[in-house]
Formats: C-alpha cells, sequence, structure tokens
C-alpha cells in the first residue's frame, strides 16, 4: 500500500521508515573512494525510537562507514535556520539560485585574492 504523503503531519510507519531509509543508503558514497555502497551490505547495528544506526564496509576499498538516521516524527520537520522570522519572510521572496548565478560566482571568485571580507564588501 503507498503511503499518503499529503498527510504531512502523518506518522511514518515502519514500511515508510524502512522505504526512507533504503533511498538514502542507495545514494551514499564512500567518503574514501567516492563510490556507492552496496545497499544490501549495510547492517542495523543499533535503533532506538526515531533513532537508526546502519553499518558497512565499502565493496571496493573496506573502509568502514557508520550512518546515524534520525528518522521524522513527521513528513515535514521544523527546518533548522538562524534566522529570525521576518529574515525567513524576506528571504522567502528571493528568486532561486541558477546554474548561471553559481558560474558568476565562481567567474568572480577567481580573481579574489583571498580577502573575502574585501570581496564580499567591494
Amino acid at each position: 500500500m503507498e503511503h499518503d504523503w499529503s498527510d504531512a503531519e502523518a506518522p511514518l510507519d515502519e514500511d515508510d521508515k524502512r522505504r526512507l531509509i533504503l533511498r538514502l543508503i542507495t545514494r551514499l558514497r564512500c567518503a574514501e573512494c567516492g563510490r556507492l555502497y552496496d545497499p544490501e551490505d549495510f547492517a542495523l547495528v543499533h535503533r532506538r525510537q526515531e533513532v537508526w544506526v546502519l553499518s558497512t564496509r565499502c565493496n571496493h576499498c573496506d573502509e568502514p562507514c557508520h550512518v546515524v538516521v534520525f528518522m521524522p516524527k513527521s513528513l515535514e520537520p521544523e527546518p533548522v535556520v538562524d534566522l529570525t522570522p521576518d529574515e525567513v519572510e524576506v528571504a522567502s521572496q528571493w528568486q532561486p539560485i541558477t546554474a548561471d548565478d553559481v558560474l558568476d560566482v565562481h567567474v568572480s571568485l577567481q580573481s579574489c585574492d583571498g580577502d573575502m571580507e574585501a570581496f564580499l564588501t567591494g
């Protein structure tokens, strides 16, 4: 049965949690060699309430990996930001950052001599 993702406050059932964990570990890459882990090699080491601890070793370079997953109690957790509510409101009106914006910053940074304060205020 497919979960009704439209109900943002609904708690996740066990199948939903397992699907989220599987989706996460299929995207993880080894910090040492950068290759994707084999999801079937992960083992659940510990689970307590909404915290899952998984472990594996990279099949390519044998580097160990431990993953701690804090499962959300609802589908839309409260975002963690250091902005005031007024700043969040202002930022919500900004246009999304585009690839061109990133390239513009990249080009600008190439001319920076290392003095970031002067670069950002200049």
